[in-house]
């Protein structure tokens, strides 16, 4: 996946089901696992998700008092019931699914426990707005290969998330609330584990670095026969504040050179994906999935100090996958 969305795109996260020894593989596994479709097949799942905003810093309570570190947070928890059918399938084997999204539950909300702190206040305020304009029955359509790749995703497939600066965890997110995974070339060889950079190009990003991990995991035995794929993805810059009007020429000088003139922030993208995975056709069974955006601010230092301040902003998500059983799905909702 040499570009940098493809180096988002999905993988299956989840920390399900207890690692088990199974039966031997058949032989036709020592090949890569594909996805094979049969128009008008259908599954439903149970999706669950976790936004969390967190702000941390030094602040001062009033003037002439000394700074002190603060920390402000908000979170909000979501879910609904995805129905999937195979529309059709193409020659070479791709898939056009069409996903209904209904049955959502309340969101639950944390509630700041200082009722005078402000910056927790307009947090859990952003959440609850994103909620509430997510929150609504949808119908999307988009095509997944034979390796798994989900591809004309919808961008309303996912809450719109507020992010400083390029998005990292929007398009994640797109991918992560869906049922599929993307496989790999390689066969399946349990507890297989391999790494390789990734060539991730960010705009106004320097000392870009960014990697992929990927591992082949067992699973416990059970109704089908199945596999645990365990990936995870990291993606990390720095970034130059330039003051208003810095002229081209000077965001390339001190790109190339060194320190700024002016502000900088460090960031910070990991995703987490355990899939659990059908042998006979590819199908996710199951799944959980995170991923967390920290930024790293470096302010210049007040007067009378010389050590630089920093701030920290960090958004998370936690995203819970299964399938419905019967109408197990009918009743759950939050855990």
């Amino acid at each position: 996946m040499p570009t940098f969305y493809r180096c988002l795109l999905m993988l299956g996260s989840l920390w399900a089901l207890q690692a088990s020894p199974v039966p031997t593989l058949p032989a036709d596994q020592a090949k890569p696992l594909r996805r094979t479709f049969h128009p008008a097949e259908e599954w439903r799942y149970r999706v669950r998700l976790t936004v969390r905003n967190e702000l941390e810093g030094l602040e001062t309570a009033q003037a002439g008092a000394p700074e002190k570190a603060v920390q402000h947070s908000a979170e909000v928890k979501l879910s609904w019931i995805i129905s999937e059918r195979v529309a059709g399938v193409a020659p070479d084997g791709t898939a056009q699914i069409q996903e209904q999204l209904e049955k959502f539950g309340a969101a639950a909300h944390s509630q700041p426990s200082d009722a005078k702190d402000a910056e927790a206040v307009k947090l859990a305020a952003s959440l609850d707005r994103m909620a509430s304009e997510w929150a609504h029955d949808r119908a999307l359509k988009f095509r997944v290969k034979p390796n798994g790749l989900a591809t004309d995703i919808p961008t309303e497939g996912a809450p719109k998330l507020e992010e400083s600066g390029r998005p990292l965890l929007t398009p994640w997110l797109n991918h992560a609330l869906r049922p599929q995974a993307t496989l790999p070339a390689r066969p399946i060889r349990l507890g297989e584990s391999w790494q390789e950079p990734r060539r991730v190009h960010m705009a106004d990003w320097t000392a870009v670095q960014a990697r992929e991990k990927d591992e082949w995991l067992e699973t416990a035995a059970g109704e089908h026969a199945t596999v645990r794929l365990h990936v995870v993805q990291e993606i990390s810059g720095r970034v130059f504040e330039h003051p208003a009007g810095a002229s081209a020429r000077l965001r390339e000088k001190e790109a190339g050179e060194g320190p700024p003139h002016g502000n900088s922030r460090t960031e910070t993208f990991v995703g987490d994906s355990l899939s659990t995975l059908a042998l006979d056709d590819g199908r996710v069974l199951a799944a959980s999935r995170s991923a967390r955006r920290e930024t790293v601010r470096e302010l210049p230092p007040v007067e009378g100090t010389s050590q630089p301040r920093r701030s920290r902003a960090t958004l998370s998500l936690q995203v819970e996958i299964e399938p419905c059983v019967e109408k197990e799905c009918e009743a759950g909702s939050h855990r």
